[in-house]
């Protein structure tokens, strides 16, 4: 391996000029380096970018209608924010099952996201809840704002131009009329990958599903809404017989595939098993 390159821009008109004087190369971005650290990433022939002294990548802000995270914003920041705590309550339960409070207190969310792993925590609450990415380029010196959706395009890997990094996350505040549901399920408790996870946002009256939207994670190349599935509940009432109908069809839409952790055949299983959880426990 050639010797490893490092920079850490303390704007972004360092990082615009070193990126223009190295476009050649392939950039690494990390803030946190929770994964850099045991070396999940090639880094042969990469230049690794800092990007925790960047301003612009820091700060939990809300208004009325959205929740704005920092993509350096630390796990446990996010975490403990009041603000996310009020407006966000599913993110933040997914990110007590993350890692562990020595971990949570590095790694950050645009880690989380940036990955594009099928089973980040914090990918499938920010998907029902309709995220979205400020992206900045060096490139262009500028930056855009695309759908979560958007961003994922393979199994930990995105659509990003080499160079681009997440500054940003902007979450829609739900409805208070939404309830929220999320678990995961690991080989322990603690400190552990998902075999399997489900997120739901739903408003439900008299039993009846007036909207509905579900991401289930580590059982498909990259997390999406299941759309089929939310399509069949909506207008529909909760019943042991539309439960079944709808485990039906999210089998169709998921993809689990067998390896270390797990197997495709309990994969399944428990997606299914987490559907029914979920349908009844937002019935109340």
């Amino acid at each position: 391996m050639d010797k490893m390159q490092s920079f850490s821009p303390k704007n972004l008109e360092e990082y615009h000029t070193f990126f223009n004087d190295n476009k050649e190369m392939k950039f690494l971005i990390f803030a946190g380096g929770t994964d850099l650290m045991i070396d999940r990433f090639s880094l042969e022939d990469s230049i690794i970018i800092d990007i925790s002294h960047l301003e612009v990548c820091f700060g939990i802000e809300a208004d009325e209608k959205h929740v704005t995270i920092g993509a350096a914003s630390t796990l446990n920041e996010i975490l403990y924010s009041q603000e996310v705590q009020a407006k966000i309550p599913i993110l933040v339960d997914a990110i007590k099952t993350m890692a562990s409070i020595q971990v949570r207190n590095r790694a950050t969310i645009g880690g989380n996201v940036g990955n594009a792993s099928p089973a980040g925590d914090t990918i499938t609450p920010l998907v029902v809840l309709g995220a979205s990415l400020q992206i900045y380029s060096p490139e262009a010196k500028s930056e855009r704002n695309i759908p979560l959706s958007e961003y994922f395009c393979g199994p930990c890997t995105n659509t990003l131009e080499n160079g681009e990094f997440i500054t940003k996350i902007n979450i829609p505040i739900p409805s208070e009329k939404m309830k929220y549901y999320f678990r995961k399920v690991g080989q322990r408790n603690a400190m552990t990958i998902t075999k399997a996870s489900l997120s739901c946002l739903a408003n439900i009256e008299n039993n009846e599903v007036l909207d509905i939207r579900f991401a289930a994670g580590s059982v498909s190349p990259t997390v999406q809404r299941l759309t089929k599935t939310e399509d069949f509940l909506t207008d529909n009432k909760i019943t042991d017989i539309t439960i079944e109908e709808a485990k039906k069809i999210l089998a169709k839409e998921i993809h689990p595939i067998t390896d270390i952790r797990s197997t495709k055949v309990f994969r399944m299983l428990l997606t299914k098993n987490l559907l029914v959880d979920c349908l009844r426990t937002i019935i109340y």
